[in-house]
């Protein structure tokens, strides 16, 4: 009987325990309160890709929060940020971008602001190469954001892009050059983001 009594007293200790082992794992982006897990895992053609973050951003129109970001890496290097940026720009390892809103934006404006991402980023040549996947992507967001809304793109290795439009998964983009471009624009000189944010996890 006296064990009996342990098994159950210890039982819904370990739940306890659980619980806070899941609350230490989520990462709160402080700008706007917008939390995320530390470790991310999804499947995608019949594979498991588990990741771990990287950092956590805000993006800001003049003064205004626009949303909260986080970015998970499969197997990211630890080293200095130039180094680590240069492997989150890499093709081959699974990468993803959460975005959860904070405030209502129309989609024009989201539409508009993934057009001239790209513009900024793309090189001359890249440029027109990509033109055609770009209106592509930029034609899968047809309604404006509400607040907590979330986008998730997925960068899977050989320039597979998967765009999460609020719970929607849409159809997959693949192309090499405009994977990175559109990684570079948090990641690139002409960010819309801090960087430094994205890798603080990782960058020494």
């Amino acid at each position: 009987m006296r064990h009996r009594w342990i098994g159950i007293t210890l039982f819904p200790l370990s739940l306890l325990m659980a619980g806070a082992v899941v609350a230490q794992e989520m990462v709160t982006e402080p700008s706007t309160g917008k939390k995320f897990p530390a470790v991310q895992s999804f499947s995608a053609g019949g594979k498991e890709y588990a990741m771990q973050l990287t950092g956590v951003a805000v993006r800001k129109k003049l003064v205004f929060k626009v949303y909260g970001m986080a970015h998970h890496m499969e197997n990211p290097i630890s080293g200095t940020r130039a180094g680590v940026i240069k492997d989150v720009l890499t093709d081959g390892k699974a990468k993803q971008i959460t975005m959860e809103f904070v405030r209502d934006v129309d989609v024009a404006s989201i539409q508009k602001a993934y057009r001239e991402g790209f513009a900024e980023n793309a090189s001359k040549q890249e440029l027109p190469q990509i033109q055609g996947l770009i209106e592509k992507f930029v034609g899968n967001f047809t309604s404006g954001v509400k607040e907590n809304d979330v986008f998730i793109l997925r960068w899977l290795p050989g320039g597979r892009i998967i765009p999460v439009i609020k719970g929607e998964e849409k159809e997959t983009i693949t192309d090499p050059v405009f994977a990175r471009v559109l990684w570079t624009i948090w990641f690139g000189d002409e960010s819309i983001v801090d960087p430094d944010d994205l890798v603080a996890r990782v960058a020494k």
